[in-house]
């Protein structure tokens, strides 16, 4: 029986090769593991932050650009989503519709009242916040498969009334014409300037959400997701955790549809349907829900899927079911936790390696 385990562990350990490999390039050697994570681990930080910002000038492709910036809106959604589901516990399948509220609040502001875009940017996360607390307070008192139920309610309630709202809204047809997100006279209208703005947003939000779960606040999350009755015996105001990081999850949401607003000029009910709301759900859990670094590289990765498989047609939406379930399968933690836990674990068997060799003779 421990034979065959070892067998089994050795194929799997043969498909993270080349990923592990390739991680290897960007991570500093560690003469110790903990020396590592505790210092080293900013080192590899910065690398990331310089592969992000040489990524559009090496590919000077405009539809690679695109992509990017539909991957780093997606990637604002997934992250606010992370805390609310992978750290606080709960689920959530109205997401889409926080997303909606952002993006409808950006489109009647500068279309209807001359707002700037750039005020109209912290109204969409203020009104989706607003609206998260409002319904928050009622619905966050269910539990697991009834607070689906409940957030899935609100999703579809809100694409109801975005649809029929012909005088505030456009109806089904949506709002047209919503100017290009600027800043004191600088206009975000290419491609390159529009991936340098959603991913400038996402790395501020990423660092907001990485001294969050550190907080006090953070390890009050992990205390409800492991257990609302035990985080309450010890003094924790659990309502209130979850009302609080349901609320952020909103403003982000509301912030990355103010970005869509404006980068897609164009509001539409049909973008914010339950599809959307699944899709980031899956963003969450491939990436891997207990950490910050998965749900931005499962929007990555599924965005590239989606637009590769877009050219299938037919057999796009089967091949897709099909990678998804293999994803999950050999994957059940998420790709990033995943790859995380293994590169840890290597980057202890070398400094583990590099001390026996140096006390050879």
């Amino acid at each position: 029986m421990v034979k065959s385990n070892q067998k089994e562990f050795r194929k799997r350990d043969f498909f993270y090769l080349v990923p592990l490999w390739l991680l290897s390039l960007i991570v500093p050697d560690a003469d110790d593991l903990y020396s590592y994570r505790s210092k080293e681990f900013k080192r590899r930080e910065l690398y990331y932050l310089g592969a992000l910002l040489l990524l559009p000038l090496i590919w000077p492709d405009p539809h690679l650009h695109h992509l990017m910036v539909l991957a780093g809106i997606y990637a604002i959604l997934a992250l606010g989503l992370s805390l609310f589901l992978g750290y606080a516990g709960q689920i959530s399948l109205g997401h889409a519709a926080f997303f909606g509220i952002g993006t409808y609040t950006t489109a009647i502001l500068t279309t209807r009242y001359a707002f700037p875009p750039f005020l109209a940017f912290w109204a969409s996360a203020f009104v989706a916040a607003i609206v998260a607390y409002l319904i928050g307070r009622p619905i966050l008192k269910l539990k697991g498969y009834f607070l689906a139920l409940a957030t899935l309610g609100f999703g579809e309630i809100f694409l109801v009334i975005v649809s029929e709202s012909q005088s505030l809204t456009g109806g089904v047809i949506g709002i047209f014409g919503i100017p290009w997100f600027s800043i004191g006279g600088f206009s975000f209208d290419t491609y390159l300037k529009q991936y340098y703005l959603t991913w400038g947003v996402l790395l501020g939000l990423f660092l907001f959400s990485k001294n969050l779960v550190r907080s006090k606040l953070g390890r009050a999350l992990l205390a409800v997701a492991s257990g609302e009755d035990a985080a309450a015996s010890i003094g924790i105001n659990v309502a209130q955790v979850k009302i609080g990081v349901f609320v952020t999850s909103a403003a982000f949401a509301g912030f990355a549809g103010s970005l869509f607003a404006c980068i897609m000029s164009t509001a539409n009910p049909e973008a914010f349907g339950l599809n959307l709301s699944v899709l980031i759900v899956m963003m969450v859990i491939l990436g891997g829900m207990g950490n910050l670094y998965g749900p931005v590289f499962g929007s990555v990765l599924l965005t590239y899927l989606m637009d590769i498989l877009s050219r299938y047609q037919e057999w796009s939406l089967p091949i897709y079911g099909v990678i998804l379930i293999l994803l999950l399968i050999f994957f059940p933690d998420g790709i990033g936790t995943r790859l995380g836990i293994r590169l840890i674990y290597l980057i202890g068997y070398w400094a583990k390696k590099k001390k026996r060799d140096e006390g050879k003779p």
